[in-house]
């Protein structure tokens, strides 16, 4: 059991722009993978999302209010294959972390945003010496357009 507050709560403390982009990318996650676990992370100021995945919790996306913007961010950014390159990130050097950031309406396709958090929580599920060897190797992940995201099987 936790005792970290609502999401509600945590965006409540943020200018109404901010708030309302917020709940449009929480009710994007839960649209785009159903099965997602939402935990408030208030020393971070992030609401995390995970999928419980053979009694762990596997994180593959967050989002992070600020200020003045909002970040949709993804765990194992690093291995999601960017051709636009709208991820940011690598400019700071995350070794893990890609994010999209917005200032603070949502200007991105919904569809690719989707496309984006599936291959996230693809990534999320996949066991951790498979997402070693894609980093070891430098490779991207093969992107995938589903309509329905659904854990590999």
């Amino acid at each position: 059991m936790t005792d970290a507050p609502p999401a509600e709560f945590l965006l409540d403390g943020f200018p109404p722009a901010i708030q309302a982009t917020g709940r449009a990318l929480r009710a994007l996650v839960f649209s785009a993978i159903p099965a997602s676990v939402e935990t408030v992370r208030p020393g971070w100021r992030w609401i995390a999302y995970s999928l419980p995945e053979k009694g762990r919790v596997r994180n593959f996306a967050w989002i992070g209010p600020e200020r003045r913007h909002i970040h949709l961010g993804f765990e194992h950014g690093t291995l999601l294959a960017d051709p636009e390159h709208i991820l940011q990130g690598a400019q700071e050097r995350l070794k893990k972390f890609r994010y999209l950031t917005f200032e603070p309406a949502i200007d991105i396709d919904e569809a690719i945003l989707v496309d984006y958090l599936q291959r996230a929580a693809e990534l999320a599920v996949m066991p951790s010496g498979a997402r070693r060897a894609l980093v070891e190797a430098g490779a991207e992940a093969v992107p995938m357009i589903r309509t329905a995201w659904s854990p590999p099987r």
